[in-house]
C-alpha cells in the first residue's frame, strides 16, 4: 500500500493527545477550537496505546509515530505519560513531536530523551527564540533531529465549497495528505488528518476485534474517493492564508517567557 514500506508498515501515523492549544490560529488546520476530542474515553493515552497495540498484534510496524494536538505540550504531564507509554511499543521505530515551540517549559527532559525528532512550526517572529532552541538541542540532546517549519502561508482548511464526484476523484488520485497523514483517533484509522479533525468518523476505519490487516491495507490503499474529498479545501488549493494568525497578541506575550526559560536552561550547570 502507498503508506507501507518493507511489508506491513505505516510510514507515518499521527496521534493527537489533546484537542487543546494555547493558540487560536485563524482557519486552523486542526480545526481548533472546534477540534473533536481525540478519544472516546477520558483516558486518551490508554485508548491510543490500545489502538497502537492492536496494530502491533497485527504485525503492523509504524516507521514514525507523530504526536500532535491541539498542542502536545499543552499539558506537560499528559505529554510525559504519552511518551512513557508509546516508547514501550516495539512496533514503533521512531517518535516525533510537532509543537509551536512557545512552551518549552512544558516539555520535560525525559520527553526529549525518548523522542527522535522535534518539529517546531514557527508562527513567532523572533530569531532569538529559534537560536535558543538550536542551542538547547545541541547542548543537551545532540542526537535529536530538530526541524523548523517556516511556512508563512498555509492551505485554507475550512470552506463551504463542494465539488462533483469526478472532481473529487481527481483530487483523491493526486492527494498528498493520504500518503503522509494517516491518523489514529477515536479507535479509528483515518486516511488523512483532515477527516479526523472534521469529525467525519464514518469515513474512517473502526479498529475492532474483527478488523484484519487486510481491512487496514484495503482502506489505506483505497482507489475511490471518500465523501470528505468533495469538500477538501486544501487539495482544491483555492487560496492560501497567512499562517498562525491570532485574534490578539498572545504570541507576542508568549515569546519572552519561552526565551527566558531557554536562557535559564542553557545557563544551568
Amino acid at each position: 500500500m502507498e503508506k507501507k514500506v518493507n511489508g506491513s508498515c505505516i510510514s507515518e501515523l499521527e496521534v493527537s493527545i489533546t484537542s487543546q492549544c494555547q493558540l487560536s490560529c485563524f482557519n486552523c488546520g486542526f480545526n481548533i477550537p472546534n477540534q473533536p476530542y481525540p478519544s472516546n474515553s477520558k483516558d486518551t493515552i490508554q485508548e491510543l496505546y490500545d489502538g497502537l497495540q492492536y496494530l502491533k498484534n497485527l504485525k503492523i510496524q509504524i516507521n514514525t509515530l507523530i504526536i500532535l494536538g491541539g498542542e502536545p505540550s499543552f499539558n506537560s504531564e499528559l505529554l510525559l505519560t504519552a511518551i512513557r507509554k508509546f516508547q514501550k511499543l516495539s512496533n514503533i521505530n521512531s517518535i516525533e513531536i510537532v509543537t509551536h515551540g512557545l512552551t518549552p517549559q512544558n516539555i520535560k527532559s525525559e520527553v526529549f530523551d525518548n523522542i527522535d525528532k522535534l518539529t517546531i512550526s514557527v508562527y513567532f517572529n523572533d530569531n532569538k527564540l529559534i537560536l535558543l532552541w538550536k542551542k538547547l538541542i545541541k547542548k543537551y540532546y545532540p542526537n535529536l533531529i530538530l526541524i523548523f517549519r517556516m511556512d508563512k502561508q498555509w492551505d485554507k482548511w475550512i470552506d463551504d465549497k463542494v465539488i462533483s464526484d469526478d472532481e473529487a476523484q481527481i483530487l483523491f488520485n493526486n492527494c498528498w495528505y493520504k500518503k503522509h497523514c494517516t491518523t489514529l483517533e477515536r479507535n479509528r484509522l483515518f486516511i488523512c488528518s483532515r477527516i479526523a479533525k472534521m469529525s467525519l468518523d464514518n469515513d474512517g476505519l473502526l479498529l475492532s476485534s474483527i478488523t484484519s490487516i487486510c481491512n487496514i491495507e484495503d482502506y489505506l490503499n483505497k482507489n475511490e474517493f471518500i465523501e470528505a474529498c468533495k469538500n477538501c479545501t486544501p487539495m482544491m488549493k483555492i487560496e492560501k492564508i497567512e499562517a498562525g494568525q491570532q485574534p490578539d497578541n498572545r504570541i507576542i506575550r508568549m515569546v519572552p517567557k519561552a526565551v527566558a526559560f531557554l536562557e535559564n536552561k542553557l545557563n544551568d550547570y
